[in-house]
């Protein structure tokens, strides 16, 4: 894969005491990543096809609703696949467009060996198709961009 989107870098360090991802690196200005983001082992659902969900602090419940007609307000949702690289993940991050479209962001993640440091690549508008995000994620990683 010669050609790569426009992508933002961000780094995050881990806060042990508070469970989250504390931004320490963003591009002045960027703000469709929450600076705070939490990980969690897929629990749930069976048909999510990722091993970890990676989410905004403020992905919760709505008070309105209960039982499956409650809503969930959600600022920053998707679940992570793994990559044929050791520590990266690949997934996408749905937002509205024009017109109330949907919108696939692409993200690369990359966990340090002890956790404690993760690095994300936030691709607008962008999300390769199956078959493609295995050279994809190779030209990200082998590049250096993570």
């Amino acid at each position: 894969m010669n050609y790569l989107p426009t992508s933002h870098r961000l780094t995050y360090r881990l806060d042990i005491d508070r469970g989250r991802y504390i931004v320490i690196e963003c591009e002045p200005g960027f703000c469709k990543v929450p600076r705070e983001l939490i990980v969690e082992e897929r629990r749930f659902n069976e048909n999510i096809d990722a091993e970890f969900i990676l989410r905004g602090p403020e992905t919760k419940k709505k008070e309105t609703g209960t039982g499956k007609r409650s809503a969930r307000k959600i600022t920053f949702f998707t679940g992570l696949q793994r990559t044929n690289y050791a520590g990266v993940y690949i997934g996408n991050v749905v937002t509205f467009g024009q017109g109330g479209s949907k919108v696939r962001n692409g993200v690369i993640v990359q966990f340090s060996t002890d956790a404690g440091r993760m690095t994300l690549r936030y691709f607008p508008a962008y999300y390769p198709f199956p078959k493609d995000r295995a050279a994809f994620v190779a030209s990200v990683v082998g590049r250096g961009l993570l």
